[in-house]
C-alpha cells in the first residue's frame, strides 16, 4: 500500500512541479501585463465559478471514486445525466444573478469575464466520470499527464491572448480551452465517450451518498467566496487582485496537500476498518505534509522580497504584507487535511461539517470586521482567528479512530510558524526552523525517511 502511494504520489508530484514551473512562466508574463486592478477582476470572477463548480459537482465524482465492487454502466450513464443537467442549471442561473452580483461586489470587469468563464461548466463536469475511472484505478500517469497538458494549452493561450490585449477576458478564454483539452484527453485515454443513461435507483443512491458529502464541501469552499464578497465591495479590484496572488501563491507552494487529499481518498477507504492504521497514517502524513510545504513556504517567505520584483513586478509588492498570515493558515490546514480525509472516509460527513461551519463562521465573520478596518491585511487577521477551528477536527478524528502522535508535527510546526514571521520578530526567527529540524526525534524520522527514499530509487547492492 505505502508503494502505490509513493508511486502514484511521485507521479502527481511531478505533475505539479510541471505544474509550478508552467505558472511560474505564465504568471510573469500575465501578471506584468496585467497588473493587481485586472487581474483582481479575473480573480474575482473565479471564485465565484469555483464555488458554482463545487456546487455542480455535487459530490458524484468521490461516489464513482469510493464506491465498493465495479462501475457499471449504469452508474456511469447516470452520472453523466446528472452532471449534465448540474451544468445546465448553474450556466442559467449564474446568468440571472449575474446583474446583481455585480453591482453587490464593485469589481470593474467581472461581469464580462464571469459571462465567458461560465461556458467552461459543461466541459468540466462531463470529464468527472471518466476521471474517477482512472484514478479508481490509481492510473496517475494519465491523470498526470491531462493536467500537465491541459494547462500548457492554458498558458500557451493565455499569454498569447493577454500580450494582445485581450486583458483577464483572455484568461478566461484559455480557462475555457484547457476544460475542452482536458475532458477530450480523459475520454480518449479512458477509452469511453459520453453515454447518457438515467436509472432512479442509481441516481438517489448517488444523491443520498454525494449530497451528504458534499454540503460538508459546500460549506469549506465557501472561503473562496471571501475575497470577492467580501474584499471586492471594502477594498475594490485591487485588493481582490493582492489577496487571489497570494492565494495562489499559496496552492503553487502547496502542492503536497493537494496531492494528499486525493491520494488519502483513494487509499484510506481501503482499510477504513483497521482504525489503528488510519491513525497511524493520520501521523505520518502530518509530519510530511508540513516537512514539504513548510519548506516551500519558508523559501518563498526569505526570498519573496527579491522573487515578487522579478517575477510579477514591483506593483505586487504588499502581497509581503499579507502572504505570512496566509502562510500559517495554509501550513496549518496541511496536517489537518488528514483529518478531513479520515472524517470523508469513515464517512462522518456531519462531523466534518461542523468543523467546517465554526471554520467559515470564523474566517468570513473575522473577514467582515477586519477587512473594513486594517485593509488587505485584515484578510491575513481573519485566516489567524479561524485557526482554532481545527480543534474540532481533532476532537473528532480523536472519538473515531484514538489520537495521532501530534510530537513532531508541533515541533515542526511551530518552527515554520516561526520562521514565517521573521520580517516581524527578526532575522533569528529564520534559524529556528533548521533547530527543530536538528532535534534529536527530527533527525530519527528524517533518516528513516532519507532511508526509505534511497532504498526505493537506489540499487540495492548485493553482497
Amino acid at each position: 500500500m505505502r508503494a502505490d502511494i509513493m508511486k502514484g504520489g511521485m507521479l502527481l508530484y511531478g505533475r505539479q512541479i510541471i505544474s509550478i514551473g508552467l505558472k511560474m512562466i505564465g504568471v510573469l508574463l500575465i501578471s506584468r501585463v496585467l497588473g493587481p486592478e485586472l487581474y483582481g477582476a479575473y480573480t474575482a470572477a473565479f471564485g465565484v465559478y469555483s464555488y458554482v463548480l463545487a456546487l455542480g459537482q455535487a459530490g458524484l465524482g468521490i461516489f464513482l471514486l469510493r464506491h465498493e465492487g465495479a462501475l457499471t454502466e449504469g452508474h456511469i450513464g447516470t452520472a453523466y445525466t446528472l452532471l449534465a443537467a448540474m451544468a445546465v442549471l448553474l450556466v442559467v442561473g449564474i446568468e440571472l444573478l449575474l446583474t446583481p452580483l455585480s453591482h453587490y461586489m464593485n469589481v470593474a470587469g467581472f461581469t464580462e469575464v464571469m459571462q465567458v468563464l461560465i461556458l467552461a461548466i459543461p466541459f468540466q463536469l462531463l470529464a468527472i466520470p471518466v476521471t474517477a475511472q482512472l484514478e479508481r484505478a490509481l492510473n496517475y500517469r494519465a491523470v498526470a499527464f491531462i493536467e500537465v497538458i491541459g494547462q500548457v494549452a492554458y498558458y500557451v493561450v493565455a499569454v498569447a491572448l493577454v500580450l494582445g490585449g485581450a486583458g483577464p477576458i483572455g484568461l478566461a478564454f484559455s480557462w475555457i480551452v484547457q476544460q475542452v483539452v482536458s475532458a477530450l484527453l480523459a475520454h480518449l485515454l479512458g477509452h469511453r465517450w459520453p453515454k447518457f443513461r438515467f436509472d432512479r435507483s442509481v441516481a438517489g443512491d448517488m444523491l443520498s451518498y454525494s449530497i451528504a458529502f458534499s454540503a460538508a464541501n459546500w460549506i469549506w469552499q465557501a472561503r473562496m467566496l471571501v475575497n470577492p464578497l467580501v474584499v471586492g465591495p471594502a477594498l475594490g479590484a485591487y485588493a481582490v487582485g493582492i489577496v487571489g496572488m497570494t492565494v495562489g501563491i499559496m496552492e503553487m507552494l502547496g502542492v503536497i496537500k493537494t496531492i494528499t487529499w486525493r491520494l488519502s481518498v483513494a487509499v484510506l477507504a481501503k482499510f477504513q476498518d483497521d482504525r489503528a492504521r488510519i491513525c497511524k497514517a493520520i501521523t505520518e502524513g502530518m509530519q510530511i505534509q508540513i516537512l514539504a510545504i513548510g519548506t516551500l513556504m519558508l523559501g518563498f517567505s526569505w526570498f519573496g522580497q527579491w522573487i515578487i520584483p522579478l517575477v510579477f513586478g514591483a506593483r505586487w509588492l504588499p502581497i509581503l504584507e499579507l502572504y505570512p498570515f496566509v502562510a500559517l493558515s495554509y501550513l496549518t490546514n496541511a496536517p489537518f487535511n488528514m483529518h478531513s480525509a479520515t472524517l470523508s472516509v469513515l464517512r462522518r460527513n456531519g462531523r466534518l461539517a461542523l468543523f467546517h461551519i465554526l471554520h467559515i463562521v470564523l474566517f468570513a465573520g473575522a473577514a467582515a470586521i477586519a477587512v473594513p478596518l486594517f485593509g488587505i491585511k485584515g484578510y491575513g487577521y481573519a485566516e489567524l482567528v479561524a485557526l482554532p477551528a481545527y480543534l474540532l477536527a481533532h476532537y473528532f478524528v480523536i472519538e473515531m479512530v484514538g489520537a495521532p502522535n501530534y510530537e513532531l508535527a508541533i515541533l515542526w510546526w511551530s518552527g515554520t510558524a516561526i520562521g514565517l514571521f521573521w520580517q516581524e520578530l527578526g532575522l533569528w526567527a529564520i534559524g529556528v526552523p533548521f533547530l527543530a529540524l536538528l532535534a534529536p526525534p527530527s533527525l530519527a524520522v528524517l533518516k528513516g525517511y532519507f532511508s526509505g527514499l534511497r532504498g526505493r530509487f537506489l540499487p540495492v547492492q548485493e553482497t
